[in-house]
């Protein structure tokens, strides 16, 4: 998939960090690993501790939570005591939607995004970062695909986008280390598309009328 935003080859250091996407990975990192069945409870907790909430732990956020998404929406909100919001993004998860949203979350100050997936869709996290180059150059997808398939739902991080001439990589966040680099794989947007069953977009309360806004320009629903 062309990004058409720029025809130039990158390389696999030139990272496009979502807004706050940077540190959002340091904090979640520095929790690893996530709780067994609590991959929602894990990512909620890296966005409000990147947004300067002292939540004890996953724990926390599990009590009031539980592992739903419309839970971990509720749990964001009444932690950080209103001042974050977890708009709700779904739809047709087409690599141009998610790419066009990824392009227009850029405009806001933070955003942490939540994505529920089906990580038996991504491609392999130790996905060599030769193939990886290869399809920032052509556009076609390794063929590696993950071995590691959880049974029941799953929860990630986006946090940020690598831009080829004709491919484009989303940054994942998971929550176990072995998963990529301490956690943090690419993932074609083919894939992550495939993957992606809804994403709550978490930003501070005066912010969400412009994430609801890249939503609709996305072609998506919120």
């Amino acid at each position: 998939m062309s990004s058409g935003i720029d025809g130039d080859r990158t390389g696999l250091s030139d990272r496009r960090w979502l807004p706050g996407g940077e540190h959002l990975v340091a904090v979640a990192r520095a929790e690893l690993p996530q709780r067994d069945g609590l991959a929602g409870p894990f990512t909620a907790l890296a966005a409000l501790r990147a947004a300067g909430f002292d939540v004890a732990g996953q724990d926390e956020v599990a009590a009031l939570s539980g592992t739903t998404h419309e839970g971990l929406a509720r749990a964001i909100e009444t932690l950080s005591g209103g001042r974050l919001v977890a708009v709700p993004a779904t739809g047709n998860w087409a690599p141009h939607s998610l790419f066009m949203l990824l392009a227009a979350l850029w405009r806001l100050p933070r955003v942490a995004l939540i994505a529920e997936v089906d990580a038996g869709e991504f491609g392999a996290h130790d996905t060599p970062a030769r193939a990886l180059l290869d399809y920032l150059d052509t556009g076609i997808p390794p063929l590696w695909s993950s071995r590691w398939r959880p049974p029941a739902g799953h929860h990630v991080l986006a946090a940020g986008m690598r831009i080829g001439a004709e491919g484009t990589l989303v940054s994942i966040m998971d929550g176990y280390p072995s998963l990529g680099d301490n956690g943090l794989h690419d993932q074609p947007v083919e894939w992550m598309a495939a993957a992606l069953k809804r994403m709550l977009v978490v930003v501070d309360d005066g912010d969400t009328e412009a994430a609801a806004a890249a939503i609709t320009t996305a072609g998506l629903w919120s």
